[in-house]
C-alpha cells in the first residue's frame, strides 16, 4: 500500500493544481489505467501465498464541507425561487434536503460565532458589532459601549468556547478554510484561523473588502488603514495579490489547493469555503458583467412576486400565503426616473452576476471532488450568514469610487442594490440584514449527502446556527468537549444536531418547550414553539407573533395576549442572564 501511495504521489506531482486543463485531465486518465493495473504488478512480486481471509477495508469518516455566502437573500438561488442562474447549487440542493426555516444572526460575525462555537454569539464572544469593528481598526472602543469589558463582548471567538475546527483536528481531521474570517481583530493575529484549529487558511480578516483586485497588487483591500493587508495565508500577511485577483476563485482556488495536497491520505476533511459575495460592494469581472443585460428592468416589484410564486410552487412556503399584507418601504418602482430605473436595473444585473460567478466556482470544487473520488464521501452544508442588505458599508476614506453608469461593478466602484431588491428577496418577510425581525435572520440552507433520506425534500422545522456546530460533529461521530478544551475551561454548545433529521428522523430538533433567544445591539427576540417575541431596538417595545399563521410579522398580538407575552419575556430574561447579555 505504501508502495501504491508513493507511486500516486509520483504521477500527481506534475499536475498543475490550479488548473486542471488538459495535461491534467490526461493524468488523470493515466492514473486510472495505472491504479487498476497496479495490483497485478504487486500481485506478481508477491512472496508469499495469498491468505483465504477476506480483507475488509474499513470505512472513511465523512468529509465535511461548509460553503457560507456573505449576505445572500433567502430566495436567490433558483432552488428557493430565483431566476438566477445558479446550477451548481441547485443541483445539490435538489439533491439533498432543503431548511425553509433555518436562522442566522442578523450580521456576519455573530453568525459566524454561532456557527463555530455551536452556542450564542455572546457565549463566544462576538455581543457587539461596534466593539468587533474598533478592534479592527486599530483603535480601543469606547470604554462607555454597552457591554465592553465583559465576556460576552471581547470583539474575537472567545476563548471559552472550543472552536468547531479545533476539535475536528484534534479528532483526527484535516482543517482548512479560505475566505471571509471575521472572527478576530484584523490588526492582530492571536485570533485568526491559524490560532483556532485550522491546518490551512487563506482568509480576509476582516468583514469587509473589494471583491476584485487592484492594478497595483495592493492586498489592503481598500480598506480604511492601507497598511492593514486583511488577507492571511496561515496566519502570514499576504503583501501582494495577483493581477487578476477575484475574491470567490481565489477562495476556490486555495480550498482545492489545499484539499488536493493531502487527498488519499486516509485522513478525512473538514473544509470551510466563507464568501464574501454578495456583501458589497457589487463587483464582477469584465466577462460576467453582461449575463443578465436587461433582465430586471421590469422592476423589483414584478420580480418580488415572480420570485414569491415560484417558492409556493417549489413548496418553499404553503399554497395560500399571499403578500396582501405585506409593507414594502422601497419607493415604488413606477415613481422612479427613468435615470434612476436605469440604475437601479443595472445593479441588479450585476448582482446577479456576482451570485452566478460563485455558482460557477462552487461547481468547479465539486467537479473536483467528483473526479478524485472524494464527493460520495462528503456531507455539504450551504448557508448564508444573513438576510439580504439592503444598506451597504460606507465608502473607505482611502478608496474614492467611479460609480459612474458605465463603471458600475468594476474594481474601483462602492455600490450596494439597495431596499428595493432587498425586499425582493425576503418577501414575504419582514426587514433585512440588521434586524432580528425574520427577514434579518431567516436563511436559505440545505444539506447534500448520501445519507440524506429525502432527497429533494423540505424541512420546515426551527433551526439555527448553533445547530451546525453539533451536526457536524454528529455527521464525523466525533463527542463534543464538555467542561474543558485542550486544558482550558469552555461552555458547553446548547446547539442541538440536526443530522438524525436529515436522515429522516420524525422527531423535531426543537421541541414545542424549547425557548431559544437572541439579541444584537439591543435588538431581542425569542422563539418557543409556534411564537415569536420581538423587540426592535428603535422602539424598544416588545411584539408577539404566531409564526404559523403570521409568517411576515404583520399582526403584533402583544395586547391581546399579555400573559403568553409575560411569560416569553420571562425566558428571554433567563435566556440573557445565561448568555451574559448585557441591557
Amino acid at each position: 500500500m505504501k508502495l501504491q501511495k508513493a507511486l500516486l504521489r509520483m504521477l500527481r506531482s506534475g499536475q498543475n493544481r490550479r488548473n486542471r486543463s488538459r495535461r491534467a485531465i490526461v493524468a488523470r486518465f493515466y492514473e486510472k489505467i495505472f491504479v487498476g493495473l497496479l495490483p497485478v504488478f504487486l500481485l506478481a512480486c508477491e512472496t508469499e501465498p495469498p491468505s483465504d481471509t477476506e480483507i475488509v477495508t474499513p470505512k472513511l469518516r465523512p468529509n465535511v464541507l461548509l460553503i457560507v455566502v456573505d449576505d445572500m437573500g433567502y430566495n436567490e438561488i433558483g432552488s428557493f425561487g430565483s431566476e438566477i442562474d445558479t446550477p451548481n447549487l441547485d443541483q445539490l440542493a435538489f439533491g439533498g434536503l432543503r431548511f425553509t426555516n433555518f436562522h442566522a444572526a442578523p450580521s456576519c460575525a455573530p453568525a459566524r460565532a454561532m456557527l463555530l462555537s455551536g452556542t450564542s454569539n455572546h457565549q463566544a464572544g462576538v455581543g457587539s458589532m461596534s466593539i468587533k469593528r474598533a478592534y479592527d481598526a486599530g483603535r480601543e472602543p469606547d470604554p462607555d459601549a454597552l457591554g465592553f469589558g465583559l465576556p460576552g463582548y471581547v470583539g474575537h471567538l472567545s476563548e471559552r468556547v472550543a472552536a468547531l475546527p479545533e476539535i475536528l483536528r484534534a479528532a483526527g481531521y484535516h482543517t482548512y478554510m479560505t475566505g471571509k474570517w471575521d472572527l478576530g481583530r484584523a490588526l492582530e493575529d492571536t485570533h485568526m484561523p491559524a490560532r483556532r484549529g485550522f491546518e490551512s487558511s487563506f482568509i480576509l480578516t476582516t468583514g469587509t473588502a473589494v471583491h476584485l483586485g487592484f492594478p497595483d497588487n495592493n492586498a489592503s483591500g481598500g480598506l480604511p488603514r492601507a497598511d492593514s493587508h486583511p488577507y492571511q495565508e496561515n496566519g502570514v500577511p499576504v503583501m501582494e495579490l495577483p493581477e487578476d485577483f477575484a475574491a470567490s476563485k481565489m477562495y476556490t482556488d486555495k480550498l482545492i489547493e489545499y484539499i488536493d495536497e493531502n487527498v488519499g491520505d486516509g485522513q478525512p476533511f473538514f473544509a470551510w469555503l466563507s464568501f464574501t459575495v454578495p456583501h458589497s460592494p457589487i463587483q464582477v469581472q469584465d466577462d460576467w458583467r453582461d449575463r443578465y443585460a436587461g433582465r430586471y428592468d421590469e422592476g423589483y416589484e414584478v420580480i418580488r412576486d415572480r420570485r414569491f410564486a415560484k417558492a409556493k410552487e417549489l413548496g418553499i412556503f404553503s399554497a395560500d400565503l399571499d403578500l396582501s399584507r405585506y409593507d414594502s418601504s422601497a419607493e415604488d418602482w413606477n415613481s422612479l426616473s427613468d435615470e434612476e430605473r436605469r440604475v437601479q436595473s443595472r445593479l441588479m444585473e450585476l448582482y446577479a452576476a456576482m451570485l452566478e460567478n460563485m455558482d460557477f466556482h462552487i461547481g468547479r470544487l465539486v467537479a473536483y471532488l467528483e473526479e478524485t473520488g472524494q464527493l460520495e464521501n462528503t456531507a455539504i452544508l450551504f448557508l448564508s450568514d444573513n438576510g439580504a442588505a439592503a444598506g451597504g458599508i460606507p465608502v473607505p476614506p482611502n478608496y474614492p469610487p467611479d460609480n459612474s453608469y458605465e463603471n458600475m461593478g468594476r474594481f474601483n466602484s462602492w455600490l450596494n442594490y439597495g431596499r428595493g431588491w432587498a425586499e425582493a428577496a425576503t418577501a414575504p418577510f419582514r426587514d433585512s440584514k440588521g434586524s432580528m425581525a425574520e427577514g434579518g435572520t431567516r436563511a436559505t440552507a440545505f444539506i447534500h449527502h448520501a445519507a440524506v433520506n429525502d432527497p429533494g425534500g423540505l424541512d420546515h422545522g426551527y433551526l439555527t446556527f448553533m445547530d451546525v456546530a453539533p451536526t457536524i460533529l454528529d455527521i464525523t461521530g466525533t463527542d463534543a468537549p464538555n467542561g474543558t478544551f485542550e486544558g482550558r475551561e469552555i461552555v458547553p454548545m446548547i446547539g442541538k444536531s440536526f443530522w438524525a433529521r436529515a436522515q429522516g428522523s420524525s422527531e423535531p430538533v426543537h421541541g414545542p418547550n424549547d425557548a431559544i433567544g437572541a439579541e444584537l445591539h439591543g435588538n431581542r427576540t425569542l422563539v418557543r414553539g409556534d411564537w415569536k417575541i420581538l423587540m426592535p431596538a428603535s422602539t424598544g417595545q416588545w411584539e408577539l407573533f404566531n409564526l404559523v399563521e403570521d409568517i411576515g410579522e404583520t399582526n403584533n398580538l402583544a395586547d391581546a395576549q399579555p400573559g403568553l407575552l409575560a411569560d416569553l419575556v420571562e425566558d428571554w430574561e433567563r435566556f440573557a442572564a445565561d448568555a451574559g447579555v448585557a441591557y
